[in-house]
């Protein structure tokens, strides 16, 4: 599974195990040198996904360490791309051009981003540890009374992916506003790091965000909600029915 279970001075620690670290980073590795003559945003899209899904797989154990040891790696990969996409340029030019404090919420200068769009990569030290939750009393997965317990347990775990699109999972408490319905249907959760990436893919090509404004407008009133990909088509069907409606109805006389 990915993890080392030893004592450390009389007290049991489970971390990620060397063989997972060392198939995380030739994988990283692989990827960056597949992407050279491409562009930020696409480093950025091919290897967010991966970060995520490796860094929520092992979040529950004692990971913070070896989180922080693999971005320094990356680091290390990003910058050496940089220099190859750029041999003309000199090396603070390929700094300045790459790397800064793109997430605003976080004090870290040396952050990989594309300046034009915005868009950054995540770091697997920005994953917060959250340890394992025990399962209350003697509750089977097979009990179909208790669905409603192991579905809620699944959402908060695939919330914990981390993001703008997991935190509004959670504030929605999985519900879709449109049809009232689960966002995600997941009878197994993800079992390994690959099966999380593919979670993270799900929340960002299956779902979409769209905003809605509130009561009257005024200004930038809206917030952000997310839906099923029907439920905002149909939604956006029946608002410009509606404006058709309107648009139709006659004036008065002049």
């Amino acid at each position: 599974m990915g993890f080392n279970v030893r004592r450390y001075d009389g007290k049991l620690l489970i971390k990620p195990s060397q063989a997972a670290v060392r198939r995380i980073r030739e994988r990283l590795a692989a990827e960056v040198r597949s992407l050279n003559g491409g562009n930020a945003i696409a480093v950025i899209r091919r290897l967010n996904p991966i970060i995520r899904g490796w860094a929520a797989y092992y979040r529950g154990v004692v990971s913070k360490e070896v989180f922080s040891a693999i971005d320094h790696y990356l680091w290390g990969r990003l910058y050496r791309w940089a220099l190859r996409a750029h041999p003309n340029k000199s090396k603070h030019w390929v700094v300045d051009r790459y790397f800064d404090t793109f997430n605003q919420s976080r004090n870290d200068r040396w952050v990989f981003g594309d300046r034009d769009s915005g868009i950054y990569l995540r770091q697997f030290a920005w994953t917060k540890i959250v340890r394992h939750k025990m399962v209350m009393g003697t509750a089977s997965v097979d009990d179909p009374a208790l669905d409603w317990y192991w579905a809620s347990r699944r959402r908060k775990a695939h919330a914990q992916l981390g993001g703008r699109t997991a935190s509004l999972l959670l504030r929605q408490r999985g519900l879709c506003p449109g049809c009232g319905t689960l966002l995600l249907h997941a009878d197994h959760g993800p079992q390994s790091p690959r099966e999380w990436e593919q979670w993270t893919r799900v929340l960002t090509t299956a779902l979409r965000k769209t905003s809605v404004v509130l009561g009257e407008v005024h200004g930038d009133d809206q917030t952000t909600r997310l839906m099923h990909a029907d439920c905002r088509r149909r939604e956006q069907r029946q608002r410009q029915t509606v404006q058709r409606q309107q648009n139709r109805r006659p004036q008065g006389l002049a």
